[in-house]
């Protein structure tokens, strides 16, 4: 990862979690830009009901630039691949790495499926509730890479 974003992200996250209670696990990757990719008790139950979202009331001002707490927006295309969320990154980490794995299922050349791999060994774990953020991390990333590097 980056480290001017790393720093950036976790600066940013230490003040989010001020605001918000319910973050369970958030991870940092560069996939459509430097952003968040948020697991939190809100996501877990989603309803699409962003409106009455916590997490949403929190995020829905922020600003974009060289790194977004903001939410992205999926579109009805994205949703067919990333799941039914609003929003792209609203995800728990199994429903983040079944988006990588559908993601790659589509790519075509191995070129394309070595950028997208490369994406995943680059995300790094900001935040998690329970266990030690490197095992989380290296469960997650292992998860993906495995399926693809035999």
């Amino acid at each position: 990862m980056n480290e001017k974003i790393l720093k950036i992200g976790i600066r940013k996250f230490n003040s989010l979690a001020k605001k918000y209670d319910g973050f369970i696990n958030v991870v940092i990757d560069n996939w459509r830009g430097y952003r968040f990719v948020y697991d939190t008790e809100d996501v877990r139950k989603c309803q699409n009901d962003c409106q009455n979202c916590n997490l949403f009331k929190v995020l829905k001002n922020e600003k974009g630039g060289l790194f977004s707490a903001g939410l992205y927006l999926a579109t009805e295309a994205d949703k067919k691949i990333f799941g039914p969320q609003n929003y792209l990154n609203c995800k728990t980490l199994k429903q983040y790495q079944n988006c990588y794995l559908n993601f790659l299922k589509k790519l075509k050349t191995k070129a394309e499926i070595e950028a997208e791999l490369e994406l995943v060994r680059k995300l790094t774990l900001v935040y998690c509730q329970k266990g030690s953020l490197e095992k989380e991390e290296n469960v997650f990333k292992k998860a993906i890479l495995n399926f693809y590097e035999k």
